[in-house]
């Protein structure tokens, strides 16, 4: 038998001769089938019925114009909400910004802000803006972005209180300026001596809200304000910000003004020395007046249960890390106490396990109902930063000197207060006399976390509070009793808040929220009082004056004439004057020399019988010395003498104040003890109780004592 062989390979590659027929006819077949297939479809598609195209409507048009509006080109197409509406605002508004970011920064720094602004002239109605301090710098790379970036910041949401908010003032400013110029800004900053300057050109870009660095160098940064060494070099600047930007602007010195706000600036931030240089070259210099900078809270402030709305109180429960409610209450909320949380949970009918995060609408609305029924503290006076009554009347002294007042209130510093969950304080200061102008209407200065406002007095709530106090019951005149009163008088009120609710981003004016007004209101009377105090001893000792002079001037010519008429020689009339007076008068004469102020109080009886009493003397704040005669008494700062003068006679009593100045000098307080204060014109009643005077009253207000 022959061997028989398998060839398997071929077997399987090699296809039987019907299956490949079979493929090939396979094929043609299937496109067949699909050639079919489409002419069915075609079939029933004809006798469906046709659509109609989709014709393009006037909204997918505005669909495809509608985008995103970066916030810098909003704010550059609507610049004048921001303060930038005419050449005269525009340029303090400018000013302005800058000099609120060197404050800030300079004291978050612990730094004693010194400041230096000025302006130049580059070409018509375009002007250059210089604002330079000793604060504590900015990182290079953060220049960009603080200068040229708007809604960009670190204070908003914080807190805590500052004078910017938004972080919108200083880009703004810039963004205006090379909108009107086409110029760019050029910034220059040191952070430490290890550093060096920087000097930064550059523009906004509004399209994409970002700051676009042109060009960057080092350089080496004189402190031309410093003393130069004996070869009339300059020391460097360790640390500062200077920013230099042009703008369209007019520069003028009446009201309202650059000069104007810088003034103001300077009486409520008297721990800061601002040197201005105006256009003409002129340099205005407001010195420091305190070497204490304002203390800072370490921590923002959370919102306070009465004044909290419900829909934040919900966000605020949802968003909340605690599980608790009670624990919520407790660290969410301010000044919310055990007995507190327990009172409000109860009768919002809530346990404290509940978690926060699962508070419904109604569960809500009942805890903000059980605020408003239980007492809770009021906001302590540490989360807020008030000038205090000492340096608001420094303050007053230091820039109104020009005016020589005659009369300064204390100033009242109010405990915190609430609206909306947000705690605030009213300070109010009063000036009257000197050189103000008695026929117009008393000047009002408006602040807001020490920064002041200028412009929308109509629209503000300090002014509207002004108005709807009746001037006529503390002694300034007022037509109906409404309206701004007239005298030479000059009213301050700051307001300070951890976020304070003004009318527009260009912070000219507070809104008229009735919590704020009524504040303001009450602080106004409280004050007011103490100025009609004053007022009214001034109308007396001016009528008693009026009085006297009249007898002084009639009866020696009445006697006169009487005795050429009778031949007998004139009498001594100074028993009759007194039996008309029936007074006693202290008057002092006040001297300011080099570190010293020399006084002199006058007594003279005019009374028929002997006055016998002690006069008590203080000058606030200073000790008394070389008193002459030497008193029979000291208590504290209260020097006590013992006074005994027979009908018509006068003593004399003199003391000297050392290291006091006009600026430091608080006014005179005279007493009287022992004898009817209604015969006495010049001092009032000693009352028993050594007044604190104005440091410790002012130490007082802080703790909610006075």
């Amino acid at each position: 038998m022959g061997q028989m062989t398998f060839d398997f390979e071929a077997d399987d590659n090699e296809p039987e001769e019907s299956q490949v027929k079979e493929k090939t006819e396979v094929k043609p077949k299937l496109e067949e089938n699909k050639k079919e297939e489409k002419v069915i479809k075609a079939k029933i598609e004809e006798k469906k019925p046709k659509k109609k195209a989709k014709s393009k409507t006037k909204a997918h048009q505005l669909a495809k114009e509608q985008r995103d509006i970066p916030v810098s080109e909003f704010f550059e197409q609507n610049r004048h909400i921001l303060g930038f509406d005419n050449p005269t605002h525009s340029l303090i508004t400018a000013v302005k910004e800058g000099v609120d970011n060197s404050l800030d920064a300079c004291e978050q720094a612990g730094i004693l802000p010194d400041l230096k602004i000025e302006i130049s002239s580059l070409a018509k109605d375009e002007l250059s803006i210089a604002i330079e301090d000793n604060g504590p710098g900015i990182v290079e790379e953060n220049v960009p972005n603080v200068f040229g970036r708007l809604l960009y910041g670190s204070r908003f949401g914080s807190g805590k209180q500052s004078r910017g908010q938004q972080g919108i003032g200083i880009s703004a400013a810039i963004m205006y300026g090379q909108l009107t110029t086409g110029r760019s800004a050029t910034i220059s900053t040191r952070i430490s001596e290890e550093h060096l300057a920087t000097r930064i050109t550059m523009k906004l870009d509004t399209r994409n809200n970002r700051g676009n660095v042109e060009r960057t160098e080092d350089f080496i940064w004189k402190d031309v304000e410093s003393i130069p060494d004996e070869d009339g070099i300059y020391p460097e600047k360790f640390h500062g910000t200077r920013v230099e930007f042009a703008i369209k602007g007019r520069y003028r010195e009446a009201r309202p003004s650059v000069l104007e706000y810088l003034k103001s600036t300077a009486i409520v931030n008297p721990h800061a020395k601002i040197i201005f240089i105006n256009p003409d070259e002129k340099v205005f210099l407001f010195d420091r007046g305190s070497p204490d900078l304002p203390k800072l809270p370490s921590q923002g402030v959370k919102p306070h249960p009465h004044g909290v709305e419900l829909g934040q109180l919900m966000r605020m429960a949802h968003h909340s890390k605690e599980y608790q409610m009670g624990h919520f209450l407790r660290k969410d909320l301010s000044s919310m106490g055990t007995k507190s949380i327990s009172d409000v949970l109860v009768k919002a009918k809530l346990s404290p396990y509940v978690r926060p995060q699962d508070i419904t609408r109604l569960e809500a609305k009942a805890l903000i109902e059980s605020f408003k029924t239980t007492s809770i503290r009021t906001p302590t006076s540490g989360i807020l930063v008030p000038i205090g009554p000492k340096l608001i009347k420094l303050g007053l002294k230091q820039v109104l000197e020009e005016y020589r007042p005659d009369f300064y209130t204390l100033p009242i510093s109010r405990t915190p207060s609430v609206f909306a969950g947000t705690p605030f304080l009213v300070e109010v200061g009063m000036v009257y006399g000197g050189n103000l102008p008695k026929d117009q209407p008393v000047q009002i200065l408006r602040f807001a976390n020490r920064v002041p406002l200028l412009y929308q007095a109509g629209g503000c709530a300090i002014t509207k509070a002004v108005q709807g106090i009746n001037w006529r019951n503390y002694g300034l005149e007022q037509k109906k009793g409404k309206g701004t009163p007239n005298g030479p008088a000059i009213i301050l009120v700051h307001v300070a808040s951890t976020n304070i609710p003004f009318t527009s981003e260009a912070k000219e004016a507070i809104a008229d929220i009735s919590e704020i007004k009524k504040e303001i209101k009450l602080a106004l009377r409280n004050n007011a009082k103490t100025l009609s105090k004053h007022l009214k001893k001034q109308k007396k000792r001016a009528k008693v004056s009026e009085k006297f002079d009249l007898v002084q001037k009639v009866l020696p010519a009445i006697a006169e004439k009487t005795s050429s008429v009778v031949g007998k020689p004139v009498p001594n009339l100074d028993k009759v004057v007194a039996a008309i007076m029936d007074v006693v008068w202290i008057e002092e004469e006040i001297e300011f020399s080099d570190g010293n102020i020399e006084i002199e109080i006058k007594i003279i009886n005019y009374r028929l019988r002997s006055a016998n009493f002690k006069l008590r003397a203080e000058v606030p704040g200073h000790e008394i010395k070389e008193a002459e005669p030497r008193p029979g008494k000291r208590e504290g700062n209260h020097v006590i003498w013992s006074v005994g003068l027979p009908t018509t006679e006068s003593a004399k009593y003199k003391f000297i104040v050392p290291q006091a100045n006009r600026s430091s000098f608080e006014g005179l307080e005279l007493w009287v003890e022992g004898i009817d204060s209604t015969n006495i014109i010049g001092a009032e009643a000693w009352t028993g109780v050594i007044d604190p005077g104005i440091n410790e009253a002012m130490e007082a207000e802080k703790q909610g004592l006075a």
